[in-house]
């Protein structure tokens, strides 16, 4: 029998979003990103205080209700730690395996369930995407990563939709227990799992992180989001176009990219 594979979704809750039907559209284009996996062994668990529309694999996910009041965003995103903390507590009570969280705007490779089920050992705590690209949903551009006029680094470095990690219930050891919970911060995930003496893979493949949303966090809070939205501004205007074959790889066309914006900005 396949691990069990897990993708987690922390969603902002409508009280706090600026755009809502935007929110939900972005999460449109997530999910069906997800339903193009050439494995389809896989669930999702959305953390969420408002259930949002399912375009697709309603069938397959769990909304987990959030039952804290909730609170206008911080810099810290407190909110979508502790979202991200009651989903990987569910996985553990259904028996664990690989869990991969995923904003709720990123997309996948199409391959990333069948690339992790193949490639992180069972000595392993999980693995990571070192590639990928950063995609303007405004300007519809893309630039791969790393790039140095954009981010000299690897896409993990960026984006939080890069981890899959292993949940063991049964473990003693709390970083086998809960990899995610152990080594908290995406950008140094390998380097810290090395310094705890544990094993992660790079994974074959590659991550689309969606900038230029107005819902991203990383953009409208914290230190970092002016450096944040210059990033996203230079994409747009040194990226290369979406096409066919840019969104292929992550199981979605131009028109539910275009259509799925339209409705989510109130547009006919």
């Amino acid at each position: 029998m396949a691990e069990p594979f897990t993708f987690g979704i922390p969603l902002i809750a409508r009280e706090a979003a600026a755009d809502w039907p935007l929110v939900t559209a972005l999460l449109g284009l997530t999910l069906a990103s997800a339903a193009a996996q050439t494995d389809r062994s896989f669930r999702i668990v959305i953390a969420a205080h408002d259930e949002p529309p399912l375009p697709c694999l309603a069938d397959r996910t769990t909304i987990l209700a959030a039952d804290w009041a909730a609170a206008d965003v911080r810099a810290d995103n407190l909110d979508s730690g502790r979202k991200k903390h009651a989903i990987a507590r569910h996985v553990l009570a259904q028996g664990g395996g690989l869990l991969m969280f995923l904003d709720a705007d990123d997309w996948i490779d199409r391959h990333l369930v069948e690339i992790a089920r193949a490639t992180i050992p069972p000595d392993a705590l999980g693995g990571y995407i070192a590639e990928g690209f950063a995609a303007d949903i405004r300007s519809l551009r893309a630039t791969p990563l790393p790039d140095p006029e954009i981010f000299d680094g690897a896409f993990h470095r960026l984006c939080g939709s890069s981890i899959v990690a292993r949940l063991i219930p049964d473990s003693a050891d709390p970083l086998r227990r809960d990899p995610h919970a152990a080594l908290h911060e995406h950008y140094r995930w390998p380097e810290t799992a090395h310094e705890r003496g544990a094993k992660v893979v790079r994974l074959r493949a590659t991550g689309a992180y969606v900038v230029n949303t107005s819902a991203n966090h990383s953009e409208t809070h914290g230190p970092y989001s002016a450096w944040r939205r210059d990033m996203s501004a230079r994409v747009g205007r040194t990226g290369f176009p979406f096409d066919e074959a840019f969104l292929s790889r992550f199981g979605l066309t131009p028109d539910q990219v275009g259509g799925l914006l339209r409705r989510g900005s109130g547009e006919a």
